[in-house]
């Protein structure tokens, strides 16, 4: 029995915005290590939904070694990170997705590939879409492959910033949401589906996906499950009327912090539009709760965070941990603040979440990191006009 199985790489499709594909959200992307590729004479063939069949993407050279791996007791080295997590005691994605699709089990993975690891006929259970990179938002721990919104300050950024950040200048074609023909082939791959997961850039502002969620309504496919990641900006009635016509429903808030310090995170999002969209969202029978992306700028205000939208709005908080870029990471605070923190969690978080933040970021300072941090911060401060300091008061004097 294979101890590495994971049914993700059997039928889950995870886009990203710019139209590659990888073998989740949570893959190696560090140096495209989990993107769909094939090996060639003259270097990678990466595979892109912008010009590729799904088909075909999802059985290329690098996916089929996955499979054939996880089915043989070996780690495919994009997963490394699930693995690092289960032995830290962490639930880990893929644990997580065992447990949400029982069904699909190893000896069905086994029976639908073949010994090099194709899948002839692909019918998805799990369908995670990123459509593309229109954003009206441009949050600090984004970039422009996620946000159109970023690109102006980001070219700033590139030029100002005395160390390399990521280039991404060749990702120049986000059009693939677009393009009718990219919904007709997912049509062909949808005939199991339980689960969609859109998120974008903002979705809500890509009206092709829901002529494709009118599309399945109209089929009678309204028992799919639709889960939303959403930046609460851009909420309509003609939005809730289309995700009112399916039975089960998910939104999970993009909220990073609390009132002006979300405002200058998530920048830049207005508080009242972000809290007037969240009652609304309260009032109606969808499931509702919220995705905090954790970076080193709101770390110390978990707890504060926690009291107000589990505490006092009892809607629940998942945390999104920054890893890349890393100096982003809570893991580059000085320990001092992070002592200062996690004394401010005690009382709060339960003691699972406490135990789990510090075997995470215990221990980790880089002062590299933390100096790269501090000038990432700075520079784009003065891009944008604003001052650290104003916004998230444990920094002042120190970014």
């Amino acid at each position: 029995m294979s101890k590495t199985f994971c049914p993700l790489l059997f039928q889950h499709l995870a886009t990203h915005p710019h139209g590659g594909v990888t073998h989740c959200c949570i893959a190696d992307h560090r140096n495209a290590i989990s993107s769909s590729r094939d090996e060639t004479d003259a270097g990678h063939r990466y595979y892109n939904l912008n010009y590729d069949s799904i088909l075909d993407t999802f059985n290329s050279e690098s996916f089929r070694k996955a499979r054939v791996q996880s089915l043989n007791n070996e780690i495919p080295r994009a997963c490394a990170r699930c693995f690092k997590e289960e032995s830290q005691g962490i639930l880990s994605k893929r644990l997580e997705e065992s447990r949400n699709y029982p069904d699909f089990t190893l000896e069905q993975a086994h029976r639908i590939t073949s010994p090099d690891g194709t899948i002839a006929d692909i019918q998805f259970d799990f369908v995670e879409l990123r459509l593309g990179n229109v954003c009206n938002v441009a949050c600090r721990t984004c970039n422009p492959a996620s946000s159109s919104k970023w690109a102006s300050d980001y070219n700033k950024l590139s030029s100002a910033i005395t160390f390399p950040i990521t280039d991404y200048s060749k990702l120049d074609s986000f059009k693939w949401p677009e393009q009718d023909s990219f919904w007709e082939d997912l049509l062909q791959h949808c005939d199991n589906v339980k689960t969609f997961y859109i998120n974008g850039g903002e979705p809500t502002l890509i009206k092709q996906h829901f002529t494709f969620l009118k599309r399945l309504a109209d089929m009678g496919r309204t028992d799919v499950h639709l889960w939303y990641s959403i930046n609460m900006t851009n909420l309509s009635k003609e939005i809730i009327d289309i995700w009112n016509q399916f039975d089960n429903v998910k939104i999970s808030c993009s909220i990073d912090d609390l009132a002006e310090r979300n405002t200058y995170i998530r920048h830049p999002t207005d508080w009242s539009t972000v809290m007037t969209n969240f009652e609304r969202l309260k009032q109606t029978k969808f499931q509702l709760d919220i995705t905090q992306t954790v970076s080193f700028m709101n770390y110390s205000n978990l707890a504060n965070f926690y009291k107000f939208f589990w505490l006092e709005h009892g809607v629940w908080i998942n945390h999104n941990f920054v890893y890349d870029p890393v100096y982003l990471s809570p893991s580059v605070l000085p320990e001092d603040l992070k002592q200062r923190a996690h004394d401010s969690f005690e009382g709060t978080l339960d003691d699972a979440k406490l135990q789990q933040l510090k075997t995470m970021f215990t221990n980790t300072h880089d002062a590299e990191l933390w100096q790269r941090a501090r000038e990432y911060t700075q520079r784009l401060d003065a891009i944008r006009s604003q001052q650290v300091g104003d916004f998230l008061p444990e920094f002042r004097g120190i970014l």
